[in-house]
């Protein structure tokens, strides 16, 4: 029977494609860790001791202003990585990684990283992509936040998840509440509840909870005059 961790790593994108020996390798190196909402994962200034995968749940990277303001940088869910740039780097974190919803982590020591960096092309090439792929969201962020009004940047936010969810799907869940959603795009939650009530009241939106249909994406988006 297979091993219960070798199983986990198994079903990680970025571990997933790897021959078993590596993964099973891997796997005697790992270690399976749960965390309750609002624990801290990663403390800001910690140099971290090995990469974290998010098994489930939901994990926030968070950095507070001088006035003790959360802002929200990026939410991360099941099957992306935490803390690599810190651990390739070998330099403190500059956030604070926190669990925004009860969650199971595995954290692959250091050493076992390394020894797939320079083994594993594949793997590499993967996590690069990953990580060139957030670092472009994070800056399309930063200039949406310069650029656009509140109601520029909700839309911008449910398309962006509507395409992340799926290119055809019209209806998405908010991935967390929506204090948090807020701070992630540099709003307050006062503003993001009346955009998302002048939304539902053109007939653009419908909201349940946190689950929000599209009703006319392409509507939505020259509504916002977003291109």
């Amino acid at each position: 029977m297979e091993n219960h961790l070798v199983t986990l790593i198994k079903r990680m994108p970025s571990f997933g494609d790897l021959p078993a020996p590596t993964r099973a390798r891997i796997a005697a190196a790992t270690e399976e860790r749960r965390y309750g909402r609002g624990v801290v994962v990663l403390q800001k200034g910690a140099r971290p001791s090995g990469l974290f995968v998010v098994v489930s749940g939901k994990l926030k990277e968070s950095c507070c202003s001088p006035g003790g303001e959360e802002k929200v940088v990026e939410i991360l869910g099941v099957g992306q990585t935490c803390g690599e740039a810190a651990l390739f780097l070998d330099s403190p974190y500059p956030m604070c990684a926190s669990a925004l919803t009860n969650a199971v982590l595995l954290h692959v020591e250091k050493q076992a990283i390394e020894e797939l960096i320079d083994g594993a092309p594949k793997f590499v090439g993967r996590l690069l992509q990953a990580l060139a792929e957030r670092q472009d969201a994070i800056l399309r962020d930063i200039e949406a936040d310069a650029r656009s009004s509140p109601l520029q940047q909700v839309v911008g936010y449910l398309l962006e998840q509507c395409r992340a969810d799926g290119a055809d799907t019209a209806s998405i869940t908010l991935p967390a509440a929506k204090q948090v959603i807020a701070s992630r795009l540099s709003m307050t939650p006062e503003a993001l509840s009346r955009t998302f009530r002048d939304l539902a009241d053109a007939g653009l939106i419908e909201m349940s909870g946190k689950r929000v249909k599209l009703l006319d994406a392409a509507r939505l988006g020259e509504f916002a005059r977003l291109p």
